[in-house]
């Protein structure tokens, strides 16, 4: 064997030990780092994932950091050109938030911080009062440091709700996935900048 091709069989052999490259998307001010795409599994079938955005959710005028959230969707799905974030909240296609705990708080700030946003975005919360009810019940004592809450969805599934790799049940209403996007995503969220981030590697 020649000493050029000698070379360029080392050289790829070195290329082929290499680890994969598993690329990111990143919340600028904690450097929490996310993969920029997952795979779940509906059904028996594995589906990817991308992520649409990363944020990071701040109180008082302190700007104390409360969790670090990333927002996937189904890859190749269409959210359309107008209200992305509507869009999203409508999506009947498998999607994921999750969120990363950045200081303790008690069970009922937990709860106020969804239940209060819903009700800005919805007049009537009567067709999912019995699975909002469900959900509080997921949630038995205060949050900490460090939980990681995981939403689920697709529309054969349901919504799953995972709380330190413990799944703590199943709504299969969708107009309850459809309110609790909109803390992140309606028409009135949480916050606006957070909608942006969570939007922004949509690329429009």
């Amino acid at each position: 064997m020649s000493m050029s091709r000698r070379t360029s069989l080392m050289v790829i052999l070195m290329l082929a030990a290499l680890p994969a490259v598993v690329l990111g998307i990143t919340e600028k001010k904690t450097g929490t780092e996310y993969p920029d795409q997952v795979t779940v599994t509906v059904d028996g079938q594995e589906v990817t994932l991308d992520a649409t955005g990363v944020g990071l959710r701040e109180k008082t005028f302190l700007k104390v950091d409360v969790y670090t959230i990333v927002s996937y969707m189904a890859a190749g799905a269409d959210l359309g050109a107008d209200d992305q974030g509507l869009a999203l909240c409508k999506l009947q296609q498998p999607k994921r938030l999750q969120m990363d705990l950045r200081r303790s708080f008690s069970r009922d700030k937990l709860i106020h911080a969804f239940v209060e946003v819903i009700e800005k975005n919805y007049e009537d919360m009567s067709p999912f009062a019995d699975e909002m009810k469900i959900f509080e019940g997921y949630f038995t004592r205060d949050a900490r440091d460090g939980d990681v809450i995981v939403f689920d969805y697709a529309p054969q599934a349901g919504l799953t709700t995972t709380l330190n790799g413990e799944v703590k049940g199943v709504i299969h209403n969708p107009t309850f996935a459809e309110a609790l996007w909109s803390v992140w995503f309606g028409r009135k969220p949480a916050n606006d900048g957070l909608k942006r981030n969570l939007l922004s590697a949509l690329g429009s």
